[in-house]
């Protein structure tokens, strides 16, 4: 069978059902927020606010969490877009070692994505009444912050290999890659961290990357190692087709949550809008069902 070649039906054949709507829905999110800026107080200015007027500093504490939230899911939208563009040109050029590159990418980069964003969509819809109150500034007596969605969105931005007695908060400190597959792992997604394993036997060094070339084989007293005719084309398809499953859960994990997010912020009035995102079939993911419910309370 011949490998697919456009963007679609590399998709269709190896993501899952949801995979083209999804990249069909991309454009939309790009063009709706590409302007979109995104401002956040000083935080001696904030401290002071707290002060004199904690209402207000409520207020900016969930208008800027809320400015996190967005910055975030597009910022992983594009990254992953990015990550799935590389994979389409290497497909396209039949260059085996860069489709594990860019499924490698992309992975890493769903991984991470989850790790801060899955957790979002439920948190604000538990939370949203609570949010808006304090976006309208109501007088209160209790202050209402959520310090977990604050670190998630902060670890994706800022999330990095310190550097040998830097300064920083904690939770700017990159974890090992195993937590990050786990999150997908404990979401459902099928043997991820196999696939990880397969991935990296090629993108590093290894046996696997030398082996990939040679066939041995045994004449008399001695065995013989010569060059085999590796058919780049079918080795990428077969790679493809073996983690189909794995790669399916991978994309849905990576999108939907910065989906559900951003629909989830339809509800409030000082984002861009993308209607777009209505028409993706989000009914078909069982969070979302319960998600919807806490919303319409």
């Amino acid at each position: 069978m011949t490998a697919p070649r456009t963007p679609e039906s590399i998709l269709s054949a190896y993501f899952g059902p949801f995979a083209v709507s999804t990249w069909q829905l991309l454009p939309s999110i790009e063009a709706a927020t590409r302007n979109q800026p995104y401002s956040f107080m000083d935080m001696d200015a904030y401290n002071a606010l707290v002060r004199e007027r904690p209402e207000r500093a409520q207020a900016i504490y969930w208008r800027e969490m809320i400015m996190r939230v967005h910055l975030s899911c597009c910022a992983s939208v594009l990254r992953h877009t990015e990550w799935l563009n590389a994979l389409f040109m290497t497909i396209d050029g039949n260059c085996l070692f860069g489709t594990y590159a860019a499924c490698r990418g992309f992975l890493e980069s769903a991984a991470d994505a989850c790790y801060s964003l899955s957790p979002v969509p439920k948190t604000l819809a538990t939370s949203l009444a609570s949010i808006r109150a304090r976006l309208k500034e109501r007088p209160t007596d209790t202050v209402y912050i959520s310090k977990e969605l604050e670190d998630r969105l902060i670890h994706f931005t800022h999330g990095r290999k310190l550097q040998r007695k830097e300064v920083a908060d904690p939770v700017h400190a990159a974890k090992q890659i195993r937590e990050y597959l786990d999150g997908l792992q404990q979401l459902g997604v099928a043997d991820v961290h196999a696939l990880y394993g397969e991935l990296c036997s090629i993108t590093h060094p290894s046996a696997e990357s030398v082996l990939i070339w040679f066939e041995g084989t045994k004449e008399a007293q001695e065995v013989i190692w010569r060059r085999t005719e590796t058919d780049q084309r079918e080795c990428i398809e077969k790679f493809l087709n073996d983690w189909k499953e794995t790669n399916e859960g991978v994309f849905n994990a990576a999108f939907v949550p910065a989906f559900m997010s951003l629909r989830h912020l339809h509800k409030l009035d000082f984002l861009p809008k993308i209607p777009e995102l209505k028409s993706f079939p989000l009914e078909n993911f069982p969070a979302w069902k319960t998600i919807e419910r806490q919303i319409t309370k």
